[in-house]
């Protein structure tokens, strides 16, 4: 029988070596007064990720790579009643997992959420107003225009959590079972795994889903690519059906 955790954190991998120590770190080092769990899934890396992850963590190989395939995987594995999934190159602040722990204790009826990004390259500044802390890297007006969209579409009825941290309640996670693999030529796993919430929510009347005004998460702004951002836009447009019969099949 596992041990109870309050809290599992996911991390899934595939050629880390370069991000997944100082990932783990901040996981380790969490001031957090609930018990919690740290699982490294791998996608079969060919360097020295899986060696590195070991030092910090649980650590699986997934038989089947892709980000989506390794969650689906190891989620029984796990036993918290909350699932934080972070990625690889996503740090996180060490009462960010308290804090998250409490939100979900207050709010009985939130199925999951996902905390403010801040892309970063390793350099910022932070700042106490009041009981706040700010911190301002290189990417500020970028992150402050993603921190608009996300509110706007939760305010419009639209919310969608952010890939590199999505925190749901176990329960939850597998009433939508789970994330939906997506074909090679699409990006958005966590757009689908947010519709499927929606979905669940309207059928069950009951629920919601939000980001985070005040809660945040710093990471790697490497990804960041205006074409890739116009394509995956221009595939929700064009292709809105194929990722609409994904998000509500199985549900």
């Amino acid at each position: 029988m596992k041990d109870k955790n309050r809290i599992s954190v996911v991390i899934p991998t595939y050629n880390e070596e370069a991000n997944i120590k100082e990932t783990l770190i901040s996981v380790k080092n969490q001031r957090c007064s609930v018990p919690y769990e740290i699982i490294v899934v791998d996608g079969r890396s060919s360097d020295e990720t899986v060696s590195i992850a070991k030092n910090y963590a649980k650590t699986y190989i997934s038989p089947k790579k892709g980000k989506a395939n390794q969650l689906n995987y190891i989620v029984p594995e796990t036993s918290g009643d909350l699932l934080v999934f972070l990625d690889a190159d996503t740090i996180i602040e060490p009462n960010f997992l308290q804090k998250i722990y409490k939100i979900f204790q207050r709010h009985k009826n939130l199925f999951a959420c996902s905390a403010r990004v801040k892309y970063y390259n390793g350099k910022s500044i932070s700042f106490n107003l009041g009981s706040q802390k700010f911190t301002i890297t290189m990417y500020f007006f970028l992150n402050w225009t993603m921190h608009i969209y996300y509110f706007c579409k939760s305010l419009l009825g639209f919310p969608e959590l952010i890939g590199c941290n999505i925190i749901v309640r176990r329960d939850t996670f597998f009433k939508v079972r789970g994330f939906r693999q997506l074909p090679s030529n699409l990006i958005g796993i966590d757009k689908v795994f947010s519709d499927s919430l929606i979905h669940l929510i309207k059928k069950i009347n009951r629920g919601k889903i939000k980001t985070l005004n005040f809660v945040y998460v710093f990471t790697s702004g490497r990804t960041l690519n205006a074409r890739r951002s116009l394509k995956r836009l221009g595939d929700y447009r064009s292709k809105k059906e194929i990722f609409y019969n994904l998000a509500t099949s199985k549900i």
